[in-house]
């Protein structure tokens, strides 16, 4: 093990900077880029829901129900307020088709280890006095689901990652990315750096950014809108998130949530809004259709999120290793970042400092990718 390694990562994003926090935990001398600020990018248009709750197959909710269980470390590692929040997830719906899905959804949860269960109309009141239900065929309530502000995350890292003489270039575009034998050299707009290895945690810019080194990182487009609100006084008072369900056959399902600061997120379909219309009027129509739910949205304009592309691997599953032919290059490009980032960037770093592969890791890795055009 080489604990003075110079190891530059591109991308601070959430997952990116848990990857440098855990670096310079080992010691590692660490470099971050970011062409923003910390966290700006997918990370802060995400619905930041950590869950496994829909996450298949078995070993990909395996690693995010494992990532779930480091959250409480991870915040208090990073010894600063993230708005990390518990209170669990409650998902409901009036048609009898979908209630028989989740009650099947509950099933498989429970027979994987996940704590869920099927929660009453009456119960669902008492967690949520404000809510108005409607129509209500079935609810499935996971009670160790949160959710957190992934721009705080991502800040937090870096300043811990300073704190241990490392470096962060925000504002700073890497152009491309060259090796030799044993170093890899990065391409900065009037310099060029010299690093021992570099991971490129770049989100969507990873595709473009691996293909300068040769390397092959097929992504597949998902465009999202997040609708936020100005800080309110608190109205959602037990649960971290609830997915309400369809008011007609045309529209999604939507889900909402309340920060600690008081400001609200909603998206609609999975997780984030799947659309790329970020105009004003497509946010004020979701901040309408939550107000059928919850009165204190009456009346409330949304503040405007752009569309965010978030990072997706063309199979959907995580790349997460060394890039095959480039021992100096690592991966780490996948969807459920925030649930991901704290095991992740822990197991990531490990093998990086130590050079022994994770096995938990084997389905993942970024040479499946590597023969395909």
């Amino acid at each position: 093990m080489m604990r003075n390694k110079k190891i530059a990562v591109i991308g601070a994003g959430i997952v990116g900077a848990s990857v440098a926090f855990h670096l310079s935990q080992h010691g590692i001398d660490v470099s971050v880029f970011d062409k923003n600020q910390p966290g700006t990018g997918a990370s802060g248009h995400s619905f930041a829901w950590i869950n496994a709750f829909s996450k298949q197959p078995r070993h990909y909710y395996d690693l995010n129900y494992r990532s779930m269980d480091r959250w409480p470390r991870f915040a208090e590692d990073l010894g600063e307020d993230i708005g990390l929040r518990w209170g669990g997830n409650v998902t409901y719906c009036s048609d009898p088709g979908e209630g028989r899905r989740l009650a099947s959804e509950c099933e498989r949860l429970n027979s994987w280890g996940y704590s869920a269960r099927l929660i009453s109309m009456e119960e669902l009141s008492r967690f949520e006095p404000n809510l108005k239900i409607g129509q209500f065929h079935t609810g499935i309530y996971t009670p160790d689901e949160g959710h957190v502000l992934p721009v705080k995350v991502a800040e937090a890292c870096l300043h811990r990652v300073q704190e241990a003489d490392g470096k962060a270039y925000v504002n700073t575009l890497v152009d491309s990315i060259t090796q030799s034998a044993d170093k890899v050299f990065l391409r900065l707009e009037e310099q060029e750096m010299e690093f021992d290895q570099v991971v490129i945690a770049a989100g969507i810019d990873s595709t473009k950014l691996a293909k300068t080194a040769g390397i092959n990182l097929p992504q597949r487009r998902s465009p999202g809108v997040v609708v936020k609100t100005k800080p309110l006084p608190s109205f959602i008072h037990s649960l971290a998130t609830i997915y309400l369900p369809r008011i007609s056959k045309e529209e999604k399902e939507i889900h909402i949530r309340q920060d600690i600061d008081g400001a609200v997120m909603i998206g609609a379909g999975d997780q984030e809004s799947e659309t790329e219309d970020d105009s004003q009027e497509y946010a004020n129509k979701l901040i309408q259709r939550a107000a059928l739910y919850f009165d204190q949205l009456s009346g409330v304009e949304a503040i405007r999120v752009p569309v965010g592309l978030r990072p997706m691997p063309e199979d959907d599953l995580p790349v997460i290793g060394f890039s095959p032919g480039h021992n100096n290059i690592y991966l780490t490009l996948m969807h459920s970042g925030v649930t991901l980032a704290p095991l992740v960037g822990a197991l990531a770093a490990l093998e990086m400092v130590t050079g022994i592969p994770n096995g938990d890791l084997d389905p993942y890795r970024p040479d499946r990718f590597a023969f395909k055009n």
